[in-house]
């Protein structure tokens, strides 16, 4: 349930953009199916992926979604 998803993030900080972004890379989307399905272009799914990164203190998507499967 994306409600309780959210409340794991409040203490990265994420933005609700970046929070979706994080949802469809758990669901193994890529940049170009998420900037699809969110309506933007493919530089600011980069740029989201690179804040979200910044945030979790991570370097790829397998770190980021290990150290919010661990929230």
């Amino acid at each position: 349930d994306s409600e309780n998803f959210s409340e794991n993030f409040s203490e990265y900080g994420l933005s609700k953009r970046e929070i979706e972004v994080l949802q469809h890379i758990a669901l193994g989307l890529s940049n170009e199916e998420i900037s699809e399905k969110m309506f933007v272009s493919n530089n600011t799914i980069k740029t989201h992926i690179k804040n979200i990164y910044s945030k979790l203190d991570v370097k790829n998507r397998i770190q980021a979604l290990k150290k919010i499967q661990a929230v």
